[in-house]
């Protein structure tokens, strides 16, 4: 079993021969399937706060069933959820150590030939970045998952997570082409069947399409992620999500849960380019600044004086100079105007 400096060594090298976060996971899967014996794999990249993925490299045998296993996830109860294993602390499981039969195993995989599954949260610092499923095949010479192949991914686990936060916190630069005025529209069955879109719509699907290298129809995961929790959710008739594509820029999908004159479930999704409100919240995180931090960020955009700032939030003048250095330190500019130009303005449709 390789050590956890082996895999930071290959890590950093997937890093260098690697243009997005894409290219980086398969590269490591490569890796990785040099030392485990696994049949298929899905690698998603997840939004931290909601765990949607906002992207996923797939085996082709599984995504032909990624849809049922999203449906199941949200919609049934059942073993290592992957909300689960997060929220529990435990972030990694294995589907045969558990008593008892898994309604997705029974459903999903062992119909497929799927006799294993190990599924691990890929975190860092406490905060989960991402999700690798290793799958067996019940023909294989050992259709189980070993104890040694648990190992290895517990070390695998913080060093891709780390790998990741950095791909989803990518600052990216350039903004989607977006037609003025329009909203990105489809209306979607509950099997997630295109019923109408419209232009705009089918652009931005395209750029999703295209940035998990899927068919023109195919669902991307982020879709996927996003209706599957809506229609299991019946408390809750709306999403939301923000995807990040490096080199093209952030994608914002909304979900509401409609019904038919004959109460037949729709989904109509909206999807845009993101708003600078959007961005805000999305970037205040990514730049990791504090909830004080955030509070004087949110007065500057307002153009609010230091002095005033300093009333409003109950503290000192020199306290909000040290915050807005430290805040100009994290998003690499120099002043207020930089500022809200590089976290706001520059979000803002001319």
């Amino acid at each position: 079993m390789k050590e956890t400096q082996y895999w930071r060594r290959k890590s950093e090298q997937c890093l260098k021969h690697s243009k997005n976060s894409f290219e980086y996971r398969q590269l490591m899967i490569e890796a990785l399937r040099k030392q485990i014996n696994f049949a298929a794999y899905c690698c998603t990249l997840t939004d931290a706060h909601t765990l949607f993925s906002v992207g996923a490299v797939t085996e082709h045998s599984i995504e032909a069933i990624h849809h049922k296993i999203m449906e199941l996830e949200y919609a049934t109860e059942d073993i290592n959820k992957y909300e689960f294993l997060v929220c529990s602390g435990q972030y990694l499981g294995r589907l045969s150590d558990s008593t008892s039969q898994s309604l997705r195993y029974r459903e999903v995989l062992a119909p497929h030939g799927f006799s294993d599954e190990i599924r691990a949260a890929l975190t860092y610092q406490g905060q989960c970045y991402g999700f690798l499923t290793l799958f067996k095949k019940a023909e294989n010479e050992q259709p189980l998952f070993q104890d040694k192949d648990l190992a290895l991914i517990k070390i695998l686990m913080p060093v891709m997570g780390e790998a990741l936060k950095e791909f989803h916190h990518y600052i990216i630069e350039e903004r989607i082409p977006a037609i003025e005025g329009e909203q990105g529209i489809i209306i979607f069955d509950k099997e997630l069947r295109i019923l109408s879109s419209n232009t705009k719509a089918s652009e931005l699907l395209f750029i999703l399409r295209k940035h998990e290298s899927l068919s023109d129809i195919q669902v991307p995961k982020p879709i996927q992620a996003i209706c599957a929790k809506l229609l299991a959710d019946k408390y809750k008739s709306s999403s939301s999500l923000i995807v990040p594509i490096k080199d093209t820029g952030y994608i914002t999908i909304h979900t509401s849960l409609m019904l038919t004159s004959q109460l037949e479930q729709q989904i109509a999704l909206f999807i845009n380019e993101a708003s600078p409100k959007e961005m805000l919240n999305f970037l205040i995180t990514a730049y990791n600044l504090t909830p004080r931090e955030k509070e004087v960020v949110f007065e500057i955009i307002k153009g609010i004086p230091t002095k005033e700032i300093a009333y409003n939030l109950h503290i000192s003048t020199y306290t909000v100079q040290d915050h807005l250095k430290m805040i100009f330190q994290k998003v690499n500019v120099s002043n207020r105007n930089e500022l809200v130009w590089k976290i706001f303005s520059r979000f803002q449709l001319d």
